[in-house]
């Protein structure tokens, strides 16, 4: 393929998923970004510490509906 045409034709989808890659990696989190990740990682551990304390709960609970029965 001559120079010419690489300049007329434009890139290929190959090459242009590539150049987009490539330009995702460089790209660095804006302040709006990590503080959003930020937020959503505080969200996730307060829900699994939520979990684990229902978890807790219910297992007490059926230890002490066994021995009435």
């Amino acid at each position: 393929m001559g120079f010419l045409d690489r300049l007329t034709r434009g890139r290929s989808p190959r090459r242009a998923r590539r150049a987009a890659a490539a330009r995702e990696r460089r790209r660095t989190p804006s302040f709006r970004e990590m503080h959003a990740r930020l937020r959503t990682e505080k969200a996730e551990t307060k829900l699994l510490e939520t979990e684990a304390k229902i978890h807790e709960e219910a297992a007490r609970m059926r230890m002490r509906a066994r021995p009435g029965r």
